[in-house]
């Protein structure tokens, strides 16, 4: 739950007015995108386009120019000629996925290398805000260390606590848990919480959902280069507008996989599950059940019958179940009823050892739809 007050009233910090531009890396563009971002805002930038997400946050830290439109900073636009926007930036912290530490320089050495850059304030004072911040990532003992030397996880803490070195107003993080192992992920994400619980205005782009939902007070979602739904993570989770919204929620919630019968390979979707749980923490008993629930509910009661299933599977935060849907199409087809006969009566048996419940429904949408809770 995330634990943020409400910013309606709050001055903006950073804004995009109408802003244009054709990434120079790919096709993406942003069109004609105006975005406001207010004091205490913790904003989850969503969308099936990395490259546009990180072509906002880019301009946003006034890294590239807008072609059309501009970007306002505490109200006023950036004035990019003579050194504007480098001076306007240091009021703005950024955080690429991509590692953008200097190997060549420690620990320590990353963080002073903004405030040597220009900076009008004692060094002394440096060392001591870099010492502080290294302690707030758990960092404080490899301050002599080299970046190579630390895991992926260090170094992404590194870079967000390296961001705010000069104190800035508003932080801009992109996707902070990618390509992390799960323990190095739950590393960098106590981090921003504890970045957002100190008062600091963030926005992040993401592809976890859950992390989103629990953190951030707003959610923008991004298509064809604008912003297409913006509003709290309640309603742009859980009660999506956008037809597209709704379509890239249900796909990265949680596991999704679209199964087909005659392709399926169990050993491939077993190791992917393990690989999901594990990231949810979930002990290797439950790993265990969940998976021989999975393999007799899908090979031995739903695909003699069905060819082709959407799973999707999540933690229940309230209970700490792991909770798995399939749905198919068809007339009504109960496979935890299907016939009388033994196969049938031996395989729900076999189910039903395994996990807390389960149970069949025919929603209004005519899907037929299992669930099962281990």
């Amino acid at each position: 739950m995330n634990t943020a007050e409400n910013t309606s009233d709050a001055p903006v910090i950073l804004a995009a007015n109408r802003i244009s531009i054709q990434d120079r890396y790919s096709m993406e563009r942003l069109r004609d995108l105006s975005l406001e971002i207010r004091k205490g805002d913790v904003i989850a930038l969503i969308g099936a386009s990395e490259p546009a997400k990180r072509l906002l946050l880019r301009c946003l830290d006034l890294l590239d120019k807008p072609e059309g439109g501009n970007v306002e900073l505490n109200g006023e636009p950036v004035m990019w000629r003579h050194g504007g926007a480098d001076r306007a930036r240091r009021s703005i912290g950024m955080v690429f996925s991509r590692e953008s530490l200097f190997r060549n320089l420690s620990v320590m050495g990353n963080m002073m290398i903004a405030p040597v850059d220009g900076a009008e304030e004692d060094e002394r004072v440096f060392q001591e805000r870099a010492k502080s911040l290294l302690k707030f990532a758990g960092l404080s003992g490899a301050a002599d260390e080299m970046p190579i030397n630390l895991s992926a996880g260090q170094r992404q803490r590194l870079a967000i606590v390296r961001a705010l070195m000069l104190q800035p107003r508003i932080l801009l993080v992109e996707d902070p848990g990618a390509d992390l192992l799960p323990a190095e992920k739950n590393e960098v994400y106590a981090l921003l919480r504890a970045v957002v619980k100190d008062g600091m205005t963030v926005m992040f782009s993401t592809r976890d959902l859950e992390f989103a939902r629990e953190i951030a007070t707003r959610v923008v979602f991004m298509a064809d280069g604008m912003a297409r739904e913006d509003g709290s993570a309640k309603d742009v989770l859980d009660h999506p507008q956008y037809d597209r919204t709704q379509a890239f929620v249900r796909k990265n919630t949680g596991f999704y996989r679209e199964l087909n019968a005659r392709a399926f390979d169990i050993y491939e979707f077993e190791g992917a599950i393990e690989t999901f749980a594990i990231g949810k923490l979930i002990s290797s008993e439950r790993r265990r059940k969940l998976c021989d629930a999975l393999r007799i509910l899908l090979v031995k009661m739903i695909f003699p019958h069905v060819t082709r299933i959407i799973l999707m599977l999540n933690l229940d935060p309230k209970t700490g179940d792991m909770v798995a849907v399939i749905q198919y199409p068809g007339t009504g087809f109960d496979p935890l009823n299907a016939s009388e006969n033994m196969d049938a009566d031996a395989a729900k048996t076999e189910l039903l050892a395994c996990v807390k419940s389960a149970k069949y429904n025919l929603p209004a949408s005519g899907k037929n739809e299992v669930t099962v809770t281990v």
